[in-house]
C-alpha cells in the first residue's frame, strides 16, 4: 500500500485529479473529522473506456478508525443517487481480486463482475476485478 500511495498521491497528481472538471471528491464527515472520502470519474476522466452515460467510483476508502460505521455504505449509496439523478445506465469500479471483504461488500450492493484490468505496485502485477451496478 505504500507503493501505491507513494505514486498515486503525490502533490503533482493531487492537483491533475483535483484540476479534471470529469472528477468529483466527497468526504464523509464524522464528528468534525473527516471519516473517509469516495473520488468519483465521469467522461473522460474514467480508468478504463466506458460509454459517457456511466459514472466510475475510482475511490472509496474509510479511515481505520471508521470501519464498521456504514461510511462506506453511505458513500456508495450517495455515488449511486448521483448516477440515477443523471440517468446513467450503470456505475462500475475496480477492487484487488484478493480483497474478499470489499467484493462481498459490493456484491451485496448489487454489483457483479464484468472484467478485469493489470496494475502495478512497484514492479509487482497485481489484478483489480472489474464490477458493475446496472441502474
Amino acid at each position: 500500500m505504500e507503493a501505491y500511495s507513494a505514486v498515486a498521491f503525490t502533490p503533482e497528481k493531487i492537483h491533475t485529479e483535483l484540476s479534471n472538471p470529469d472528477s468529483e471528491f466527497y468526504f464523509a464527515i464524522v464528528d468534525n473529522e473527516i471519516g473517509g472520502y469516495m473520488k468519483l470519474n465521469f467522461g473522460n476522466a474514467q480508468t478504463e473506456p466506458q460509454s459517457n452515460d456511466t459514472l466510475e467510483i475510482e475511490r472509496i476508502y474509510v479511515s481505520g478508525e471508521h470501519h464498521g460505521k456504514k461510511i462506506g455504505k453511505l458513500l456508495l449509496n450517495f455515488a449511486i443517487d448521483i448516477a440515477l439523478n443523471k440517468q446513467f445506465g450503470y456505475i462500475w469500479l475496480g477492487v484487488w481480486e484478493h480483497n474478499k471483504q470489499a467484493i462481498g461488500f459490493y456484491e451485496h450492493s448489487g454489483f457483479k463482475p464484468f472484467g478485469s484490468h493489470d496494475f502495478f505496485l512497484g514492479d509487482d502485477r497485481q489484478v483489480d476485478l472489474l464490477m458493475r451496478k446496472e441502474l
